[in-house]
């Protein structure tokens, strides 16, 4: 037999056995986690697989990127694995444009809140400034690598927002992250 079996679209198997007495998915919204350094576990064809929390070189080699493993955990007590990034500039990071920001942004209060060219570093200061608050330290330092330490980090627990995967909707991405519960919405 040499003809090429061609399957087609598959259709959603899940109800035919029966298990649909399962947990419910994560809904979109806000969940309480824990950052890790590393989470590891073993796929379904038996690999070992590791994910660490890192701070690294972006591909294009303009910014760096910090990638942070979380344990999303649900008031019933599931949990999900998910990993969230941080971009920044180590430009965004100077004195001279952290100043620009600050200015800007008392500007902004008067200007319907427009940063303008400086909404990057903006987003930039705001992201790495929770995660100051979030790892209980005044100033994230160096790693001798060209970031950031991450370490007061590791098993910090923090409020991070779930939502659709920009990529692929059937999967959730942190949307937000904050050091303390959010005053609008519940924590699921």
């Amino acid at each position: 037999m040499s003809e090429i079996f061609n399957l087609g679209d598959i259709p959603d198997l899940s109800d035919i056995l029966g298990d649909t007495d399962g947990p419910a998915p994560f809904e979109d919204g806000w969940y309480k986690g824990t950052i890790l350094a590393e989470r590891s576990f073993t796929d379904q064809n038996g690999n070992d697989r590791v994910f660490a929390s890192s701070d690294s070189v972006s591909a294009k080699g303009d910014s760096r990127n910090v990638r942070l493993q979380v344990e999303i955990k649900r008031t019933d007590g599931r949990t999900l694995n998910v990993s969230t990034l941080v971009n920044y500039n180590p430009d965004d990071l100077t004195q001279a444009t952290i100043q620009a920001v600050a200015k800007r942004r008392e500007e902004a209060k008067e200007n319907n809140g427009q940063m303008g060219d400086l909404f990057r570093p903006f987003m930039t200061i705001k992201r790495l400034g929770t995660l100051q608050k979030i790892g209980g330290v005044r100033q994230l330092q160096r790693n001798g690598d060209g970031g950031l330490d991450l370490t007061p980090l590791y098993n910090k627990v923090a409020y991070f927002k779930l939502q659709p995967d920009s990529r692929n909707p059937q999967y959730k991405e942190v949307g937000d992250f904050r050091f303390d519960a959010p005053k609008r919405g519940k924590v699921l």
